[in-house]
C-alpha cells in the first residue's frame, strides 16, 4: 500500500482522507465550496439528515422475486405431479430443490416490501454526535413468508470527535462496461484521534464518473454545520429527491415521451422522438419495474428518530416553502448587517 499526504492507494480503490479542522485538503488543495450535492433527506433546526448509498436501490429485487416465485411454484406443482407418478408419492430431489428456489425468491420480494424506505445519517450538531439509522429487520423465523411484517430498528451514536471522513473510490461494472464511482464515507473512531476503526458508513449516493470533487464538497458542508461554521440550508440546496414514488411516475418510468416531466423531452426533437419510441418497445417491462418500486416505497417505512435524538435535533423536519423562508431570512439579515458596517 503507497500513502502520501492524504491520498492512499492500494491498488484497487483510492482514499482522499478529508480533514475535520481546516478547509482545505492536505497538499494546500481548496476545497471548491461546501455543498449537500442532493444527499440530505431531513433538515431540522440543529440537525441534517442525509440518505444512505443505496436509497435509490427499491423494487429490483422484488420484480426479479415475483417473477421467480411464480415460475419456481409452477415448476413446484408440475414435480410434485410426476413425484406422485413416479416416486409413488415421495418427494424427490430436484423438488425440494426447487422449494429452495422458491423460497429465496420470496426472500428477495421481502427485501423489497419489508424494512425502511432508507437508513439516514444524522448530524446531531446539538449534541456534537453523529446517529446512524439502521433497520435490524425481521425476527429470524419470519423470514421468507412474512411479507408484511414490522420492521426492527436501531440507532447506533457516535461523539463527532471520534468521526474522520474519507473519499472512497471504486470501480462498478454496467453493461459490462467498467465505470469509476466516488462516495463520502464516514470512519468512526473508538476514540478522538484514534486508529482503531469500529464503524464505516457512506453519507448520501455515490458520484459517477470518477467525480471526486462533489463528495469533497458534501464533507465541508458537514464540516461547516458540525461545527457552527455554516447553516444548516444554504441558498442553491436541494434536498434528495427519489423517483418512483408516485403511481403515475413510477408507471411510466424510463419513458421519456410520456408521465410526468415528458414535454422537456418532446421539446428536443426529432432524434428524442425516436429514441424515446425505441423505449416504448419495453414499457411493458419498465412499467412492472417502475410499479414494483412503488410497491415497495409504500410498503416500507419511514424512519423515525427516538425522543432524546429528536429533542436535540430541534423543530422540524422542514418542508421546502419553510427551507426557502429560512433561506430569504438568512439573506435579509446577511444584507442588514453589511449596511450596518458601512454605516459604521
Amino acid at each position: 500500500m503507497e500513502e502520501k499526504g492524504f491520498f492512499v492507494n492500494d491498488g484497487s480503490s483510492t482514499v482522499i482522507k478529508l480533514p475535520k479542522n481546516s478547509s482545505s485538503l492536505g497538499g494546500g488543495t481548496a476545497v471548491a465550496g461546501a455543498a449537500s450535492r442532493g444527499g440530505i433527506a431531513e433538515v431540522y433546526e440543529r440537525g441534517l439528515a442525509f440518505v444512505d448509498h443505496f436509497a435509490a436501490m427499491r423494487g429490483y429485487f422484488s420484480s426479479c422475486g415475483i417473477l421467480g416465485g411464480l415460475g419456481a411454484a409452477f415448476c413446484v406443482y408440475v414435480s410434485l405431479g410426476l413425484d406422485y407418478r413416479l416416486e409413488g408419492g415421495g418427494v424427490s430431489w430436484i423438488t425440494i430443490i426447487l422449494i429452495l428456489v422458491t423460497f429465496a425468491n420470496f426472500l428477495f420480494i421481502q427485501v423489497d416490501w419489508v424494512g425502511y424506505r432508507y437508513e439516514p445519517i444524522l448530524f446531531d450538531r446539538g449534541s456534537s454526535k453523529v446517529h446512524i439509522f439502521r433497520s435490524a429487520g425481521l425476527p429470524w423465523w419470519q423470514l421468507g413468508w412474512n411479507l408484511f411484517g414490522r420492521p426492527r430498528s436501531e440507532v447506533q451514536s457516535f461523539d463527532w470527535a471520534c468521526v474522520d471522513a474519507e473519499v472512497v473510490t471504486f470501480t462498478i461494472f454496467t453493461a459490462q462496461v467498467p465505470r469509476r464511482e466516488s462516495a463520502l464515507v464516514l470512519s468512526i473512531k473508538e476514540s478522538p484521534g484514534g486508529s482503531v476503526e469500529i464503524q464505516r458508513v457512506g453519507v448520501g449516493p455515490s458520484f459517477a464518473y470518477g467525480d471526486v470533487t462533489s463528495p469533497v464538497q458534501r464533507w465541508e458542508y458537514v464540516r461547516r454545520f458540525m461545527q457552527g461554521e455554516g447553516p444548516a440550508w444554504a441558498p442553491g440546496e436541494v434536498r434528495y429527491k427519489d423517483f418512483g414514488v408516485t403511481f403515475w411516475e413510477s408507471l411510466t418510468l424510463m419513458q421519456p415521451l410520456i408521465g410526468p416531466g415528458s414535454s422537456k423531452y418532446w421539446a428536443k426533437g426529432p432524434l428524442m422522438w425516436i429514441g424515446g419510441a425505441v423505449c416504448l418497445i419495453a414499457f411493458p417491462l419498465s412499467a412492472y419495474i417502475g410499479l414494483n418500486r412503488y410497491l415497495s416505497f409504500r410498503l416500507k417505512r419511514a424512519p423515525k428518530w427516538p425522543d432524546d435524538i429528536r429533542a436535540s435535533i430541534g423543530a422540524g423536519p422542514f418542508d421546502d416553502a419553510r427551507l426557502k423562508e429560512m433561506v430569504d431570512a438568512a439573506a435579509v439579515n446577511s444584507k442588514q448587517k453589511r449596511l450596518g458596517r458601512r454605516k459604521g
